[in-house]
This record gives C-alpha cells, sequence and structure tokens, in this order.
C-alpha cells in the first residue's frame, strides 16, 4: 500500500499530554471565581464537557451552564476572568516540542500530506492559528466544529475527504486516547500507536494502549525510517 497521508491527534501526540496537575489548578481557580466548592464545580464540568467537545456550548455557554446547574449567577467579569484563564492555559497547551515540528518538517519534505484529529472545545481552534504547528498541517479537524468525536468512524472519513485520499491510503498517529487508533482501524487506515506518559493524565488506562500489538514509535520523526520512500505515492 503506498500511502498519501499522515494524521496526527493533538494532545500527547504533537503537543505534550493535557496535564492534569496543571488543568486541575486552572479549575481550582475557576471555582474560587464563581465562588463554589471545588468538588462540586468539577461535578458538574464534567458532565457537561461532552456539549462542549461536540460544540454544543460555547466557552460562555459552558460557564453560565454550569452557574445554572449551581443556582449561581454568573456576571460579565467573572466570564472574562474565566476566558483569560482557559485561553491562557489553551495557548500554553498548543507549544509543540522542537523535536516535533523537526518531525513534520521532514514529513511535508518526504511529500506527505499531513492532517490533525483532536476532540477538543472551540478553545483549540481558536487558537490553533498562532500555534507552530498551523504551518505544517494541511487539514486541521476539530471535533467541536463537526460535531462528532473520535472514535466515530466519520471524523475519520472527513478528514480523508478535505485531504482527497482513501482512508486506506492513510496512517493515523496517536497516543490511543478516545479508542482512537481502534477507530482509525475501523475505517481502513493503519494506525501507529505513539508512547506517551499517562501519569499525569485523566485517562491513564486506555484500552487502545493496554491491548495494543501494533507499530509504536517514540518520536514523530521516527515515521520517517518505519515508512520506506517506496511506500510513498
Amino acid at each position: 500500500m503506498q500511502y498519501k497521508a499522515i494524521i496526527f491527534d493533538l494532545y500527547g501526540t504533537l503537543v505534550p499530554i493535557f496535564s492534569r496537575k496543571i488543568y486541575d489548578s486552572v479549575l481550582v481557580n475557576i471555582a474560587e471565581i464563581l465562588d463554589v466548592p471545588y468538588q462540586t464545580f468539577w461535578k458538574i464540568k464534567a458532565e457537561t464537557i461532552n456539549d462542549r467537545s461536540i460544540g454544543k456550548l460555547s466557552a460562555e455557554e459552558h460557564i453560565r451552564e454550569i452557574g445554572r446547574r449551581l443556582n449561581v449567577s454568573v456576571n460579565k467579569t467573572q466570564i472574562e476572568e474565566i476566558s483569560t484563564i482557559n485561553n491562557d492555559f489553551t495557548r500554553n497547551s498548543l507549544i509543540p516540542k522542537s523535536e516535533v515540528l523537526q518531525g513534520l518538517k521532514q514529513l511535508k519534505y518526504k511529500g506527505y500530506l499531513l492532517g490533525l484529529i483532536t476532540n477538543c472545545n472551540n478553545t483549540v481552534p481558536m487558537l490553533y492559528p498562532n500555534s507552530p504547528l498551523a504551518q505544517y498541517i494541511d487539514t486541521p479537524i476539530f471535533s467541536c466544529e463537526e460535531h462528532i468525536k473520535k472514535p466515530s468512524p466519520h471524523i475519520y472519513e472527513i478528514a480523508c475527504e478535505r485531504l482527497n485520499v482513501k482512508p486506506e491510503e492513510c496512517i493515523y498517529v496517536g497516543d490511543g486516547s478516545s479508542e482512537e487508533l481502534t477507530g482509525a482501524s475501523t475505517v481502513g487506515m493503519l494506525p501507529i500507536l505513539i508512547r506517551t506518559d499517562l501519569s499525569d493524565a485523566y485517562d491513564p488506562h486506555r484500552t487502545d494502549v493496554e491491548n495494543w500489538n501494533g507499530t509504536t514509535i517514540d518520536e514523530i520523526s521516527e515515521l520517517c525510517n518505519i515508512i520506506p520512500d517506496s511506500l510513498l505515492s
């Protein structure tokens, strides 16, 4: 099979894993701004986070919905403070290591189309254009904009359509969150696991990782050696 495109996960693959320790501190700050108990705030946020990921709620709508469920009035100043905190966290989270950028540069030089599929809220696509990743990724797919998440086959098919390739012409690289590797395999892509330290992840036990027996890499640049030039269309 000749491969034309490589599609990547975002967190834990192109940028560091979504840190539970760091984000918990962000949530503590937000709970303090709203003047609500942290555990209560966290419970409601967890119940509503899927609506953020599929684009049903904007950042402001999400905070107001949490306030409504907690019977707390949320004012404009609080919204602005919380938005600043969330934006700063997301902006910093979209900074890749130099090794990742070098690997993407090498893959572009070899002629691959590069894509991205990530489950995320709308703060990510808002800030993504300013990330160093944007210059290398041909087609970024954000769940909040497509109103569908991994591992649904359709989100992978959307990426293929926009890259103008068939699923079997694609390699998918991810850290195994959201059963993304299984989802990629289901539509016909070649999935590759990138090893990531999951000790600080919200989901350290992942079925795709624990049951994995396919190709595994530690760095994006390894893809250049794993896939011979003869398999590049």
